[in-house]
């Protein structure tokens, strides 16, 4: 983890997006989608993760599923005969709406976004002051009595982690991502437009995403030229 001076952890946010979209959020329009809108999202891969939601799951080595039905008697399914995790959902875990980042919290020394790894958008902004932005979000939120979390998402293995899960964990497909997430609950059935006003004077101009590692540097020298550790 990057950190400052006095030892305090440091980390950068970009906003990844369409052009349009950009301008949108520079003026400080965040546009939030639902935990939903993920969840059931389909040929998008860069975005769509049908874990989305899930609030345990269970690998088939530590399951035992028993049934019982009426006429039938009880009957135990062998876990060598499940396919896959099992996964157990809550639907108030689904009633909220996200605002996703991409946080620089190490010095990076290739590229900012490997070809390798499914993106998405064709623009990039750079918050140029992350706790001035968390603090205008926070505002805008306590204005309208929403209840909001904001936290780096911890990656799990799908295929090997028992246990519980929230909406700040996600599978490591998705750890090039390196996304901190924006959590408001809400009914979770609508988009939200959240305004914190406009953030132009801590945001970066539009960089298109074929220009970002021609125009954003995040390595170790600049980490050490900016006095931070890690």
């Amino acid at each position: 983890m990057l950190r400052d001076q006095n030892g305090n952890p440091a980390m950068f946010l970009l906003k990844m997006g369409q052009n349009e979209h950009m301008e949108q959020f520079r003026r400080g329009l965040l546009y939030m989608n639902t935990l939903s809108y993920f969840r059931e999202l389909d040929g998008d891969p860069a975005r769509a993760d049908h874990f989305e939601g899930v609030t345990h799951i269970f690998q088939p080595k530590d399951v035992i599923m028993k049934f019982s039905a009426p006429g039938f008697g009880e009957f135990v399914v062998d876990s060598r005969d499940l396919a896959a995790a099992t996964t157990l959902s809550m639907n108030s875990e689904h009633c909220c709406n996200l605002f996703c980042l991409h946080a620089i919290t190490q010095p990076i020394n290739g590229s900012l976004f490997p070809a390798e790894h499914e993106w998405f958008g064709d623009s990039v902004v750079l918050i140029r002051n992350t706790q001035e932005f968390l603090s205008r979000v926070l505002a805008a939120c306590r204005a309208k009595n929403l209840s909001v979390k904001g936290r780096l998402i911890e990656y799990y293995d799908d295929e090997a982690y028992t246990g519980k899960l929230d909406r700040f964990k996600k599978p490591k497909r998705f750890a090039h991502q390196r996304e901190y997430r924006i959590a408001v609950d809400s009914l979770g059935t609508a988009p939200m437009l959240l305004e914190i006003g406009d953030i132009r004077d801590i945001t970066s101009e539009i960089i298109a995403f074929s220009d970002a590692d021609k125009t954003l540097s995040f390595s170790e020298a600049d980490a050490r030229a900016a006095n931070l550790s890690w």
